[in-house]
């Protein structure tokens, strides 16, 4: 259902997710954890590295937006909180059918950077 694609190699998130915790009205910590496998031909220190600086840069994203989120969700659409309703999501759900836990040790290692669409597209015809 979800095929390799050309110049792509699957990454694998083995434990993503955020905490926040409230430290009164005007404060919180807000926590961010993952572990992934980005697979390929990545060399660990590389991967390694680029987490001290893209971690670091992603939160201050968040924070900045954060301090901004009051005000811009007032001026759009400010009844839409899909995380209160969920009859309010509009995205495409998996099925818990399709989804399975693996450890990390045991998955595949399936470079598909020298996939051509050809290759993408008579897998797909063929299902």
């Amino acid at each position: 259902k979800y095929p390799p694609k050309k110049d792509m190699v699957r990454a694998v998130s083995i434990q993503t997710g955020y905490l926040i915790q409230s430290h009164g009205p005007d404060h919180c910590t807000l926590t961010y954890l993952a572990h992934v496998d980005p697979k390929g031909s990545l060399p660990k220190w590389v991967v390694n590295k680029s987490s001290h600086f893209l971690a670091p840069k992603a939160m201050k994203k968040i924070s900045k937006a954060c301090l901004k989120y009051g005000e811009w969700k007032q001026r759009h659409n400010p009844g839409f909180k899909p995380w209160l309703y969920p009859e309010q999501t509009t995205l495409p759900t998996i099925p818990v059918s399709e989804l399975s836990i693996q450890h990390a040790d045991s998955l595949e290692n399936i470079d598909e950077s020298t996939l051509s669409e050809m290759q993408t597209r008579e897998e797909r015809d063929s299902d």
